[in-house]
């Protein structure tokens, strides 16, 4: 054999080692996986990032499927409410393929993508449509932060779908939301007007906690008033008290000092208060108090 026969069958032995290296060899990149099928039958799946092996066709068949999370928005669905309250609603879900196998056979490789989302906007739809029927619009849309259960709606969902989701379709469904909600026109009327009785039902509330906190207030100041003008009267009679005391200790230490000048004062005094600017009297000028303008009082 010379040279270039050699040369030849080197290269054919390398292209033949290459077609069965092409043959048998599966690259699994990362965030994908690889079905393995034997004649159809799914037999394993490669989930592991690198090289792996398979019988050549048509014995063995590889499938490439997307591992990575998605996010996937309904479309707007127009549902009821439990106090039959119309409304319009859409959901966002992520998901991912949980079990390539059952998601082959349910959606099949070549529909991917595009009928994995078509299957779960069916469920997601079913799912919101029975969910949202077991709350009133109140749970959704309030100006109360204690009647607002979003989260809990929200929970439901996921419960309901995520098994059936997994099991049916092979599909993991990680997180649902409500991304929107709306309400057809016909019904924008009626719940503003339940959003101000609402309102009017606070308002009317606070006003009542104002009034019996101000009534207290009134009754506590009134009763403070009332306190302080009952001190304010006995200290009045108590300096009335003491100024009659002192001035009938004054008289009487007058009177014992000069009993004359005691009752010439007095005298005066009663004279000043029976006779005044406007006072016309006709009295005798012999009798008392009136002596003293003839100085008979001064006897």
């Amino acid at each position: 054999m010379n040279t270039q026969q050699r040369l030849r069958a080197i290269v054919g032995a390398l292209a033949l080692i290459g077609i069965f290296f092409q043959a048998t060899s599966v690259l699994v990149k990362e965030g994908s996986a690889v079905l393995i099928t034997r004649f159809g039958r799914p037999i394993r799946t490669a989930t592991e990032p690198g090289l792996h092996w398979k019988f050549p066709w048509p014995i063995d068949e590889a499938s490439l499927i997307d591992m990575r999370r998605r996010v996937y928005e309904t479309g707007l669905t127009e549902m009821l409410t439990r106090d039959k309250k119309n409304i319009i609603a859409r959901t966002f879900v992520v998901w991912k393929v949980g079990n390539p196998v059952i998601f082959t056979q349910a959606i099949g490789a070549q529909n991917g993508v595009a009928g994995a989302e078509a299957k779960l906007d069916g469920l997601l739809t079913n799912a919101a449509i029975g969910t949202l029927g077991a709350h009133d619009l109140s749970a959704l849309v309030s100006t109360n932060p204690s009647d607002l259960q979003v989260d809990q709606i929200e929970s439901e969902l996921l419960d309901t779908t995520a098994p059936m989701a997994l099991k049916n379709y092979g599909v993991t469904i990680e997180q649902i939301r409500l991304e929107r909600l709306a309400l057809p026109k016909e019904n924008v009327v009626a719940v503003f007007e339940q959003m101000r009785a609402e309102r009017r039902q606070f308002a009317a509330k606070y006003e009542a906690e104002g009034e019996e906190a101000a009534s207290k207030i009134r009754s506590e100041a009134e009763l403070e008033a009332a306190k302080i003008r009952a001190q304010g009267a006995e200290e009045v009679a108590r300096i009335k008290g003491e100024s009659a005391a002192h001035v009938a200790k004054v008289y009487a230490d007058a009177h014992r000092t000069d009993p004359e000048l005691y009752r010439f004062t007095r005298s005066l005094d009663s004279l000043s208060k029976l006779v005044t600017g406007r006072s016309t009297l006709i009295l005798r000028t012999d009798s008392e108090p009136f002596s003293l303008l003839q100085g008979k009082g001064q006897k």
